[in-house]
């Protein structure tokens, strides 16, 4: 009797799970499909077939294809400084104080939108300048363009989300670390091995993996970016100077009402995502197999 109420919720509990599964994941993503091969558009109740026009048109694009280097430019460059920085930090502070490690981690406690509002603040250009251009201009470089600039603008949003997304990095890494056994440093120290040798020949090898698992999360996490650019610099200027692929189907779905060609792009982003995640999960089954 006990073990068929077991069986029973268990069932259920799956029962729920599957559900849950079906209307908030496959629905979607299915109705997203769908709408990309139909002339969907918002507060249009109507909808008719017209085949792979959104493809087509999206792939003449100019702004599509401003949007990919835009994506990709800011993943690139802040994923590959963010797992850099937190490896460096965590090597810096291992074994170090509690207090340190503890404001390290303060930035990845704040919201997206908030990192944004403080980069306003910390980047302002106009007369006396944020803090940025104060110092800049005390020590004779003058103000830098760091918002209104389409040259400058990207690389704005990308230290942003370097000053967020470094402490997970650094909080991972750091966890890795100090779970490699300390009999190995201690022998190689008794070898004569110098602390750069230890890093290279003990340290790295043990955190591959933790280090693909890492670059995993922030490079599917980085090519989502939307808060900060869509915040920062008045959703994706100056132009689309930082318009990402998010940003793009955004608007081409609440301000164009172009429900249509936004699952369109969205298809294409879903596209994209899964095959940097299948290629980063081969390689990540591959050191560990």
């Amino acid at each position: 009797m006990a073990i068929t109420a077991k069986y029973k919720i268990y069932h259920l509990l799956v029962l729920i799970a599957v559900i849950y599964i079906l209307l908030f994941s496959i629905f979607p993503i299915a109705y997203m499909v769908y709408g990309s091969f139909t002339n969907w558009r918002l507060g249009v109740p109507e909808m008719s077939f017209v085949g792979l026009q959104h493809y087509v048109s999206l792939f003449e694009d100019y702004r599509f294809y401003n949007s990919l280097q835009v994506t990709f430019y800011i993943t690139v460059i802040a994923v590959s400084c963010e797992v850099i920085l937190g490896l460096f930090l965590a090597e810096l502070m291992r074994g170090g104080s509690r207090f340190f490690r503890t404001i390290f981690l303060m930035p990845l406690f704040c919201a997206p939108v908030a990192v944004a509002l403080m980069g306003e603040v910390i980047f302002y250009e106009g007369y006396p300048g944020g803090p940025v251009n104060g110092i800049l201009n005390m020590i004779g470089i003058g103000n830098i363009p760091w918002r209104s600039s389409p040259l400058v603008a990207p690389f704005t949003v990308t230290l942003c989300d370097i000053w967020m997304w470094t402490p997970f990095c650094f909080l991972i890494t750091l966890a890795a670390l100090e779970a490699i056994p300390k009999e190995l440093t201690e022998a190689a120290v008794v070898d004569g091995a110098s602390s750069f040798q230890i890093f290279r020949k003990i340290n790295l090898p043990l955190i591959t993996g933790p280090l693909i698992t890492i670059s995993m999360f922030r490079i599917i996490d980085t090519l989502k970016i939307f808060d900060i650019p869509f915040v920062l610099v008045g959703g994706g200027g100056p132009g689309i100077a930082t318009e990402t692929l998010s940003i793009y189907a955004y608007k081409e779905a609440f301000r164009g009402f172009n429900m249509g060609a936004a699952s369109a792009i969205s298809v294409v982003f879903l596209m994209i995502v899964s095959i940097v995640s299948a290629i980063a999960i081969k390689r990540l089954r591959g050191y560990y197999a």
